[in-house]
């Protein structure tokens, strides 16, 4: 009787003890982004533009959409209505880059959850947008790729019917011809399609 009690005795004892630690967290080594920074999907932009490509040591940078923007989700197309944030994604969500703040932003802040990251950008402060047809000077501090796949990620508003959706999407973001690649490219063609004409005659 008396083995029986004491049995039961240590059996509450070891339950009590599960209770108490139960709803304490594991002491795992933290994420250095919540889940919410890693939500990027990918996308296609039309008509946005980073200038100058991402490199290791290019600090500033311009982010302009075209009056036409546009965000291509699988094989739709929605016009864009605003863009609140810039950001520098790591392509495969688990390499970390490095990137500080630059100082040519003024009404949107700089975010960034650790030094080095896998996200790092800005964010517009409330209705601070980038609408179609305007643009946006963006500095880096120290920016260091090297070795790093990255994709540019941006919080988009987009209109589907009557409704304006929001997301954080990811992707290739092209560069705007400066004025002298876009005269070679006009000479050039101009080039073939005159020995084309000759060749004719």
């Amino acid at each position: 009787m008396v083995r029986s009690l004491l049995l039961l005795s240590t059996f509450a004892c070891v339950l009590a003890c599960f209770s108490l630690f139960a709803g304490v967290p594991c002491m795992a080594s933290p994420d250095p982004e919540p889940p919410s920074w890693a939500s990027f999907e990918p996308a296609s932009f039309l008509d946005v533009f980073l200038t100058p490509s991402l490199a290791t040591n290019v600090f500033d940078y311009s982010l302009a959409l075209g009056p036409d923007a546009e965000i291509v989700l699988g094989a739709t197309t929605y016009d864009v209505n605003w863009v609140q944030a810039y950001f520098v994604v790591s392509q495969d969500e688990v390499t970390d880059f490095t990137a500080t703040n630059g100082t040519t932003v003024t009404d949107w802040r700089w975010e960034s959850k650790s030094l080095p990251g896998r996200i790092s950008g800005w964010m517009g402060d409330g209705t601070s947008r980038l609408y179609p047809g305007s643009d946006k000077d963006l500095g880096f501090g120290s920016f260091d790729i090297t070795g790093n796949a990255v994709l540019s990620g941006l919080h988009v508003a987009y209109q589907v019917g009557p409704t304006e959706e929001t997301g954080f999407y990811k992707g290739e973001l092209p560069v705007i011809p400066e004025p002298a690649g876009l005269l070679t490219l006009v000479c050039g063609l101009g080039g073939v399609g005159g020995m084309m004409w000759r060749r004719r005659k």
